[in-house]
């Protein structure tokens, strides 16, 4: 049994449809239920399928479905995200709770198993030592949006399950050879 279906792609659309309705009343402009449905050939719905499709193990990882999917995760996070100051915005811990969340986190891992480490890697990796104090710089890293992370489903803890991209934190150590602007 699949883990997700397109009952879930639904749901899914139903929660920006929602978002939609509520910015058209606030713009004055017609909300989806005078319009109608969604089509369910929409390039967000298309995306939701993909997504649904990798997570439930419908591909092999090839390097150009891999770009695809990674794509598509860019697109559906960055309409998620999406805000009219396109000011940057964290995911909060509880959105990997959602059935949203765990199809992120699912087709993240897909696309990024090769690339992603522990924090305490990240810390040793970026500042040459995992201490307390490094591991908090990674996690201030993380939650300020400097790097993406995705929660490893194998490991309970909340405080021990993030996982980073190694090429963000590598970008980042290089970032802090950069000589002081005095």
């Amino acid at each position: 049994m699949p883990l997700f279906t397109t009952t879930d792609a639904d749901a899914i659309i139903d929660m920006f449809r929602r978002h939609h309705d509520e910015l058209g009343r606030a713009l004055g402009t017609p909300s989806t239920e005078q319009t109608g449905a969604l089509d369910q050939a929409s390039p967000l719905y298309r995306d939701l399928l993909l997504l649904i499709d990798v997570a439930n193990g419908l591909y092999h990882r090839t390097d150009a479905q891999m770009r695809q999917v990674e794509l598509t995760l860019t697109r559906v996070l960055t309409l998620l995200l999406a805000n009219p100051l396109q000011a940057p915005v964290s995911l909060p811990q509880d959105f990997w709770q959602t059935k949203l969340g765990v199809l992120v986190s699912r087709a993240r891992w897909w696309v990024w198993a090769d690339d992603l480490i522990t924090i305490s890697n990240a810390a040793a990796l970026a500042f040459g030592e995992n201490s307390q104090p490094n591991r908090m710089r990674i996690a201030r890293a993380i939650d300020s949006g400097a790097l993406d992370w995705v929660p490893d489903p194998s490991v309970a803890n909340p405080q021990q399950n993030r996982r980073v991209l190694r090429s963000q934190v590598e970008r980042l150590r290089e970032l802090r050879r950069l000589p002081d602007s005095d």
